[in-house]
């Protein structure tokens, strides 16, 4: 399972709504309106993302 970037859903990527490159990493969604948001605006959702592993380094 993948987890939305907008939502934090689980999304299974076999039955996604979409999807969408970032930085050479895909992201799955759970509807057309979470893959748009973050097609507006990759980095501030693929950043959260990061940000949430960042201290596990």
């Amino acid at each position: 399972m993948a987890k939305d970037p907008v939502c934090g859903m689980d999304v299974d990527p076999k039955t996604a709504a979409g999807k969408s490159e970032h930085n050479g990493q895909t992201y799955y969604f759970c509807s057309p309106g979470c893959k748009k948001s973050f097609d507006k605006d990759p980095a501030k959702y693929a950043g959260q993302q990061a940000a949430a592993h960042h201290g596990h380094h």
